[in-house]
């Protein structure tokens, strides 16, 4: 099964946070620049929709397609780039701060997912929700937000059994975030930022 997977990232206004002093902004891009690289080097990723306002996000990044943040919140993100694929094709929403995500990883969890009409991952905590699929893009229930892993499942979508330490449940929101990310092992983008940053330990 081929995916169309919707990537929403703020950019480098994201990560609020995220206490890494100057760092901040360009680890929020970056990490979402290793969250698109995973999902494009995925054999099981059709197209990589990424909406954003920012172009650094994607700069440089091949079998990507952009489409405009409209600026009204995650929802509205993921919405406008729901919008652009068929409603029949199998869709995932993949947040973009997981910088230890890796093709592989991506590919079985949506290889899992072929199994479930609607299905989801949670965050390292299992309390957040890093990426949602459904068989059709029209059976997504988008619910994102605080306390979204549980407003996931009563909408329908089946958790995923993926291993906490799997890249994809490694959401980067606060520093203490970003050490375990870096045990796992981070993307390209990631290490050349902090190659040049001084963080707390």
């Amino acid at each position: 099964m081929q995916w169309s997977i919707v990537i929403p990232v703020k950019g480098a206004i994201g990560k609020s946070r995220l206490a890494a002093g100057d760092a901040r902004a360009a680890l929020a891009v970056a990490f979402a620049r290793d969250a698109i690289t995973a999902a494009c080097r995925s054999a099981s990723a059709d197209q990589v929709i990424v909406v954003t306002c920012d172009p650094a996000v994607t700069e440089g990044l091949e079998r990507v397609r952009v489409v405009d943040d409209p600026s009204g919140g995650l929802l509205a993100a993921i919405d406008a780039g729901l919008s652009t694929i068929d409603p029949a094709a199998p869709a995932a929403v993949l947040l973009g701060d997981l910088p230890a995500l890796t093709p592989d990883e991506l590919d079985a969890a949506l290889a899992l997912a072929e199994r479930e009409h609607r299905a989801f991952v949670p965050d390292a905590i299992a309390v957040g929700t890093t990426m949602l699929t459904a068989t059709r893009a029209d059976a997504l229930r988008p619910r994102f937000g605080p306390g979204s892993a549980e407003r996931h499942r009563q909408a329908g979508h089946v958790e995923l059994p993926i291993a906490p330490g799997s890249g994809l449940r490694l959401d980067v929101d606060e520093l203490a975030d970003l050490h375990t990310a870096l045990d796992a092992g981070v993307g390209p983008h990631t290490r050349a930022v902090l190659a040049q940053a001084s963080l707390p330990a």
